[in-house]
């Protein structure tokens, strides 16, 4: 039989060309300062201080090479600057090559990274490992993303396992103090879960994520107004009632009824949202496990990040994560 040699093609474009670097700036701190500057600034440093490109970078007054601490000077104001400096790498003692790791499985791994592994894989604290991640989280979070418009599906979840097992000391201190053990519920009635509300917008399947206190009308419609544009757009949604009278603020409102399992009539279907929703509990389950519901938000944040640019090549998300993680920071005081 006749065979023929396949040719391997393993980047689709040039801009895949950043991926055989990040193994390398994975294990040598000068080549993990060159990447995040090349990823930061491009071909044209400028001053994270004053904006100004007249910059240079400091050299030993012996070698020529580059400081041990890899700073640049800028000789307009004259401050002295990194490349963490006004990043969520600013004021970390961990090297770079930890950093270029962490960006790496968050940002490659399709259902995200979890602390553990981060742990395993660099030698750091578990402790240190979840601070990290959860910066990059913060650096993931769209600041000046426009409210979505035109067909818009609406859809929540809820996040959380079955209710610990009580001990038999447990439930004899609840009957003392309350009475009698309370009835385990069912549906959206779940106390021990937490609701997450998304959008998606059908034209550039770009999805937005609430944590939210309760699914009632008047929580719903506050997240809704907060991320879709009024009067532009056409919401559709399942049969849930806090969603009816929501119709009279936007262009339109279509529903589908789950409950007599029409999953999609036409246009009218939220099948986006429960693709989306498959991905991040699979991340839950697999990946993450347990995760507190102060935090909830930054995980939602994580795979909404993860979806929304799941065309691009592992390398571009990469720099996206990167760069949208500038200006942006998250100290330790401000974690509950």
């Amino acid at each position: 039989m006749e065979t023929r040699e396949r040719k391997w093609q393993p980047y689709k474009n040039e801009k895949d060309a950043i991926i055989p670097l990040i193994p390398k700036a994975c294990g040598d701190e000068r080549a993990a300062v060159e990447l995040f500057e090349q990823m930061r600034w491009g071909s044209d440093p400028a001053c994270v201080k004053c904006g100004s490109t007249d910059v240079y970078q400091m050299r030993d007054s012996v070698t020529g090479d580059r400081q041990a601490n890899f700073r640049w000077r800028c000789r307009d104001c004259k401050k002295q600057y990194t490349v963490r400096t006004g990043h969520v790498m600013e004021d970390s003692a961990l090297p770079l090559t930890v950093w270029a790791m962490a960006f790496w499985q968050a940002t490659a791994s399709k259902k995200g990274c979890s602390a553990k592994q981060l742990e395993r894989m660099t030698g750091i604290s578990y402790k240190s490992a979840l601070f990290v991640l959860h910066r990059i989280r913060w650096g993931m979070v769209e600041t000046d993303g426009a409210p979505l418009t035109g067909a818009v599906e609406v859809d929540e979840t809820f996040v959380g396992g079955k209710p610990r097992k009580l001990s038999k000391q447990q439930r004899e201190k609840i009957i003392a103090e309350e009475g009698a053990l309370p009835k385990p519920t069912r549906g959206r009635g779940r106390g021990h879960h937490t609701p997450i509300v998304a959008v998606a917008e059908r034209s550039t399947k770009k999805v937005r994520t609430r944590v939210t206190a309760d699914v009632t009308a008047p929580v719903l419609r506050a997240a809704c107004n907060e991320m879709i544009r009024n009067t532009k757009a056409v919401l559709y949604t399942d049969e849930l009632a806090a969603y009816k009278g929501m119709g009279k603020e936007y262009a339109g409102h279509e529903t589908v009824c789950h409950s007599a399992f029409e999953y999609a009539r036409g246009p009218v279907h939220v099948n986006t949202l429960e693709n989306f929703f498959s991905r991040f509990e699979r991340a839950m389950f697999g990946i993450w496990h347990n995760v507190s519901r102060v935090h909830l938000h930054r995980y939602a944040t994580h795979i909404e990040f993860l979806h929304n640019n799941r065309e691009c090549t592992d390398g571009v998300r990469f720099g996206i994560a990167v760069r949208s993680a500038d200006g942006k920071r998250l100290t330790r005081r401000a974690l509950p």
